[in-house]
């Protein structure tokens, strides 16, 4: 569930910053159920969002293309255990990183947040959707798939461009990274 904050605190991070200067980077395991949030919801946007990246479990190996997009706001999409109802979304922010439980990825979400910050002078922030089952399973949990589904629309809504995408053409290149597991 989407609370009535989050709406307005997303519209304050985003302003009036056009589509092309942000990237969303979904970070999780597509395998561990709930985990693979961060893929999924990156799946929903990359078809109307021009910089999505899927960095499966390892972020720290797309700092490189993240940097190269010369973003002004990196938002991070990721499961993350705040103790709250399944499916319930919150805005946390690099120095509140340790307050969450983020599945176990090879680089702290805390320190790569920072170093993104510190290369690109870009504004950041997780944003972090209460898992309920991150057991081995190739899909979400209903709960979780909606919360997911209720971002994309709360973010369609937000961005300026988007709101007049259907009258004009995006002049950016689309950057779609994808994770693809090694054999």
């Amino acid at each position: 569930m989407i609370p009535s904050d989050i709406r307005p605190l997303l519209a304050s991070r985003f302003g009036e910053t056009d589509s092309d200067r942000i990237v969303f980077v979904g970070v999780g395991n597509r395998m561990r159920g709930d985990d693979g949030l961060g893929p999924v919801l990156i799946d929903l946007l990359s078809s109307h969002l021009p910089h999505v990246i899927d960095t499966g479990v390892t972020p720290e190996e797309y700092t490189g293309v993240i940097k190269r997009l010369n973003p002004s706001l990196i938002v991070i999409v990721d499961s993350a255990d705040f103790g709250a109802e399944p499916g319930s979304v919150r805005i946390v922010e690099v120095g509140d990183i340790s307050q969450v439980r983020i599945s176990v990825h090879k680089i702290s979400l805390e320190i790569l947040m920072e170093y993104l910050r510190d290369e690109t002078g870009a504004d950041i922030f997780l944003l972090g959707i209460q898992p309920e089952d991150i057991s081995y399973s190739a899909t979400l949990s209903p709960v979780v798939r909606n919360a997911a589904r209720e971002c994309c629309r709360v973010i369609f809504s937000l961005l300026p461009d988007m709101r007049t995408m259907n009258s004009k053409q995006s002049h950016t290149t689309p950057t779609v990274a994808r994770w693809e597991p090694q054999p």
